[in-house]
């Protein structure tokens, strides 16, 4: 190394497995507090947060800042790191007890570290500190449980999308509280990591602190943003998306004629899977009963179907009360590839956190599967169902993890309706789906939310 003994060191080990950047002498760097960034992706994801973490480096060592940079898919990849609760253990053994940020980030987000630097300026490490852009639920919502909502004392949870910072502080109480808490979340479904993370926090008896330097919209004040791709080149064509909608008999008439008013109408490579065949809505049986709940069998049967056609790059499997954004479905799938196995949706889990765990798409809000992909599903033996009304999202997300192919989570896919999600939470990207027709006007959500062009403000008409 040429220069003087103040020089930059850089240690990059494995693709951003962990960086260490130090700058000097810690006793002469100008910042005594280390940042310490979790880059929160997955395997397929890896070009982003090598990107990402390359940007880091350059800003660290531009303004003389010790930071580690890990990725999620390297240093945890068993999965459940989208929980945070599997991350805590390892950090505050590396980082509690030292002057350190805890910095959450995703894949999709942009750093402006000079202007991090400045909202940390006022806080200690060494003191209790959670911050992060702040969502408040206006009504009990299924999402959460129907969790009660008090408008007195409203609940503030970080919208990790726009990231979060935590003090080595609280990282430490936090693995501590999480030791004794591993019993519970063996069972528990995840459903919302913004805000099963935040009440976890919250029981510990820390609050979050919004600040609104964690954005999802640009601008000069952002120190951490959230800019999901909006043009990975041309989109995909929709007539190589083959969509496929699960219903019954007893749903036609009530479900389908909204679908045929909404998004069925812009599209032709689709097909109503049913338990039997009726003329009047064009309906198809692949002979597998209904069943109540679950829909193993139907679905694996459409898998099974879909394998077999030429010429389809996607197939799409939604309930027959999803509504899609056909248009901006097509510009997401243009930045995946659809010769490599993909599995794309919003991410749930069943005790993603603990190791007996795994991931799954939630199928209310659609799930995109690559040719690929449904060619590995269909093969003979890799994913047979225990009975046609197993839960057919869970079961699936079991032969994902099988297969070892993670799931990559998209939050422009909903499980549920507009109003289910605070207002904060549906700015920031257009959205891909809703689910649910109950006390809705789906053609109000549709033409709102779903049409070619997205509403600038669409929050404002919730």
């Amino acid at each position: 190394m040429q220069g003087s003994a103040r020089g930059l060191v850089i240690v990059a080990v494995c693709l951003m497995v962990m960086v260490w950047i130090t700058v000097g002498a810690s006793s002469s760097s100008q910042h005594t507090e280390s940042l310490v960034f979790i880059i929160v992706d997955t395997e397929n994801s890896m070009p982003n947060a090598h990107n990402l973490a390359a940007s880091l480096s350059s800003q660290a060592a531009q303004l003389d800042v010790p930071v580690v940079i890990y990725s999620t898919s390297r240093e945890w990849p068993d999965g459940g790191s989208w929980t945070y609760f599997p991350m805590l253990d390892r950090l505050n053994s590396k980082h509690g007890s030292s002057k350190s940020w805890m910095v959450f980030v995703g894949k999709h987000t942009k750093v402006k570290m000079a202007n991090l630097l400045q909202v940390l300026s006022t806080k200690e490490s060494s003191q209790l500190v959670f911050m992060g852009r702040g969502l408040q639920d206006q009504e009990e919502t299924i999402i959460h449980h129907f969790a009660r909502v008090d408008p007195k004392q409203p609940f503030l949870y970080p919208d990790v999308r726009a990231g979060m910072v935590l003090s080595g502080a609280l990282i430490t109480r936090l693995a501590k509280k999480w030791a004794g808490s591993k019993i519970k979340a063996a069972t528990e479904i995840n459903i919302d990591a913004s805000y099963e993370f935040g009440s976890f926090v919250k029981s510990a008896g820390i609050e979050l602190t919004t600040d609104s330097a964690f954005c999802v919209k640009d601008e000069d004040h952002c120190a951490i943003l959230y800019s999901p791709p909006t043009n990975c080149g041309k989109a995909a064509d929709v007539s190589k998306i083959h969509f496929a909608i699960k219903s019954w008999q007893q749903n036609h008439n009530k479900r389908l004629p909204i679908l045929y008013g909404t998004w069925l109408k812009q599209i032709t490579n689709y097909a109503i899977y049913s338990d039997v065949e009726d003329s009047s809505y064009g309906t198809v049986s692949l002979g597998v009963p209904n069943t109540e709940q679950g829909h193993c069998g139907k679905t694996m049967a459409i898998i099974r179907h879909a394998a077999q056609m030429e010429g389809m790059h996607w197939l799409f499997i939604a309930d027959d009360d999803t509504l899609l954004s056909t248009e901006a479905l097509s510009e997401l799938l243009a930045c995946h590839d659809h010769t490599q196995p993909v599995a794309l949706g919003e991410r749930y889990g069943y005790a993603a956190a603990l190791p007996h765990g795994y991931d799954y798409i939630t199928g209310g809000g659609g799930m995109v599967f690559s040719k690929a992909l449904v060619k590995m599903l269909a093969s003979p033996g890799v994913c047979q169902c225990p009975s046609n009304d197993t839960p057919d999202d869970m079961f699936l997300g079991i032969c994902l993890r099988i297969l070892s192919i993670p799931i990559t989570h998209s939050s422009a896919f909903h499980q549920a309706r507009p109003m289910d999600y605070p207002k904060g939470r549906l700015e920031g990207e257009w959205p891909v789906s809703f689910h649910k027709f109950w006390m809705v006007d789906p053609y109000h959500v549709f033409s709102h939310w779903l049409q070619p062009r997205p509403p600038t403000h669409p929050q404002d008409e919730l």
